[in-house]
């Protein structure tokens, strides 16, 4: 979504900026009561309708993001190029050129269903990541994106908040993959919202994610993608394990490598 006046954009609004809003945010207010341009990246990247899709490509590798607003000459608003589009165009005009193992990300964050929300949150912020996988046994059974975040959102009122609490979990629980902080700085606030440690995984997680194995033509991965509205799938060996994760921002780099 981007945020105009007078057909000049003034930010961009994605569900990563939602994920990194709902885990910092102490407010304990619902999505009703929070104005779009808190939420929103003000930072915007443009292109004109003539850049052709290497060189958009290359400005999402380059910003890390998933959208490019694009405008006229004179600054207009004209729409929006987001990943999405970029794997539609894959899926229809790569075919048979990569492999999903050419391009697979083989470190996945994975949480188990039992982990909090908070947990997840914590990952994605820390991690600028917009998905992590929920496995049971080595094996990917749901996965949660940002867009799985929001229904919960709208339970934050001042109920919750009396959970709340600034302490972090000790070593040995589940945010013992976290590096603890050093005695110079001040702990964050990993439980910013007590709704956030009461949920967990598998209460907002998709379950049974759609999986591709390595040796599928990434061109069939970003059509699985584009068919689903999807924005990642989980990569499974012979055993159904997880071995990697393909994503949309894999896509981007293959278009840009076959410039």
């Amino acid at each position: 979504m981007v945020l105009a006046k007078d057909n000049k954009p003034l930010g961009i609004l994605t569900e990563k900026d939602i994920s990194r809003f709902l885990y910092e945010d102490t407010s304990g207010r619902n999505l009703k009561e929070i104005r779009l341009d808190e939420v929103a990246s003000k930072q915007l990247i443009t292109a004109n309708e003539e850049t052709d899709l290497e060189k958009c490509a290359k400005l999402m590798i380059d910003n890390q993001i998933s959208s490019i607003v694009i405008v006229d000459g004179a600054g207009n608003l004209k729409g929006i190029f987001t990943k999405s589009d970029m794997v539609d165009m894959y899926a229809k005009y790569y075919a048979k050129k990569r492999t999903v193992e050419d391009y697979m990300n083989k470190r996945v964050f994975t949480v188990d269903p039992d982990e909090t929300v908070h947990v997840v949150l914590l990952l994605m912020a820390n991690n600028k990541m917009s998905r992590v996988v929920v496995t049971k046994d080595s094996k990917p059974i749901g996965i949660i994106t940002g867009r799985d975040l929001l229904p919960m959102s709208i339970l934050s009122d001042a109920y919750f908040i009396r959970y709340q609490s600034d302490t972090p979990k000790e070593q040995g629980t589940s945010d013992e993959r976290i590096a603890p902080p050093t005695k110079m700085q001040k702990y964050p606030k990993y439980i910013p919202s007590g709704i956030k440690s009461i949920f967990l995984a598998r209460d907002v997680m998709t379950y049974d994610p759609m999986t591709v194995s390595k040796d599928s033509d990434l061109a069939n991965a970003a059509r699985i993608m584009s068919r689903n509205n999807i924005s990642g799938i989980p990569v499974v060996g012979s055993t159904g394990d997880l071995i990697g994760i393909v994503t949309k921002s894999d896509i981007v780099r293959a278009v840009y490598e076959s410039g």
